[in-house]
């Protein structure tokens, strides 16, 4: 009797998280960051990952970041607005300033998640956004993936550029649909020859001559935004 019911309940919990996220807007991005640290203030992973939720949005994309996205539901279940968002979105940022951040209970849930829908062959992106810690300390899941140094000046535009050609959004998008600029190398060479190598290195899973071949193209090309693109996928493999 126990037993069942408590399958009940569960079966019940189940059908209010698919009715109510079947209602969720899909969404481009998931920003996954710790929001308060054992004191009970914020964190500085909470306003890193503002800055970078601000800069999406400004671009149009829909981003899902607690802090804001769930305000407006308190003494509401979280959980189907998160389930909706981790099953939609196609590109996860995982902010983290310490060690332990990056491994607290809600916020490896959520990446462990994404991860494991990678892993059943959807295709996401996950980038760990880490700032004051040694890339080789991050959680051991995270070693085949290329991150981001929020350290770094400029980071923060470099993300959002990354994110944008990832979701085929911004300024690579109009690219694709434009006529292709050939520029011929003093080698007789043209950059347009380099990207086939390149994007056949990437196919081929060669991440560093790729690199080289998309750097050979901006040398020619700066604005060769297929070339930005292909460096990026490089890094993220």
């Amino acid at each position: 009797k126990v037993y069942r019911e408590e399958a009940k309940a569960i079966e019940d919990i189940r059908r209010r998280i698919v009715e109510l996220s079947g209602k969720e807007q899909p969404y481009d991005v998931f920003i996954c960051y710790k929001e308060t640290d054992e004191n009970g203030e914020r964190t500085p992973d909470s306003v890193m990952a503002q800055e970078v939720y601000d800069a999406l949005t400004e671009k149009g994309l829909r981003v899902f970041f607690s802090r804001i996205t769930l305000e407006d539901k308190l003494g509401t279940e979280y959980e189907p607005y998160i389930f909706a968002a981790l099953n939609s979105a196609k590109v996860m940022l995982v902010f983290g300033t310490d060690y332990e951040y990056f491994n607290a209970v809600w916020v490896k849930n959520e990446w462990s998640r994404f991860l494991a829908l990678i892993a059943s062959g959807q295709k996401k992106h996950l980038i760990p956004c880490y700032k004051g810690v040694d890339a080789y300390d991050m959680p051991k899941e995270f070693a085949h993936l290329q991150g981001q140094d929020m350290g770094k000046l400029g980071a923060v535009q470099d993300l959002v550029r990354g994110v944008e050609k990832l979701l085929g959004k911004g300024p690579a998008q109009a690219a694709q649909t434009a006529q292709p600029v050939i520029v011929q190398a003093a080698g007789g060479v043209s950059s347009d020859a380099l990207l086939k190598r390149g994007n056949m290195a990437l196919s081929d899973g060669n991440w560093k001559a790729a690199d080289e071949f998309f750097d050979r193209v901006l040398d020619m090309n700066a604005e060769c935004a297929e070339a930005y693109l292909g460096k990026f996928l490089a890094r993220v493999q």
